[in-house]
């Protein structure tokens, strides 16, 4: 069973040593993300100064399945309900589509989500 990987995840590797050993651990046969939380970890990398941006993001791509977003997902995101914000309902609706059923994240707001379980590290 595949797990979506959130942006913080990635942004806590730099901080939390469980995360950095998590990330290490990443293959695409278990785990995928999508390339609005490559852009969002990139954003969050660039704000903070940090140089190795574009290295970070590209070595993610590499070690784990990235899924694209659709304009379907934005517009059933937009449709959705859910007390969560725009871009964790694009997540929520990538999920869906790729047939993905659970998080890694440390958000708790996901925890409203009936249709996906969330993990953390």
């Amino acid at each position: 069973m595949i797990k979506f990987v959130d942006a913080n995840i990635f942004i806590k590797r730099w901080s939390d040593p469980d995360a950095e050993a998590f990330i290490n651990s990443l293959n695409h046969e278990n785990y995928s993300t999508s390339v609005l939380v490559l852009a969002e970890v990139y954003h969050k990398m660039k704000q903070k100064r940090i140089s190795a941006a574009f290295e970070y993001v590209r070595s993610l791509m590499g070690a784990l399945t990235v899924f694209d977003i659709t304009k379907n997902d934005l517009f059933k995101a937009m449709k959705n309900s859910v007390d969560l914000n725009i871009n964790d309902k694009i997540h929520v609706e990538t999920m869906k589509r790729n047939n993905v059923h659970t998080i890694v994240s440390f958000d708790n707001d996901f925890d409203r989500v009936k249709a996906i379980t969330r993990e953390e590290v």
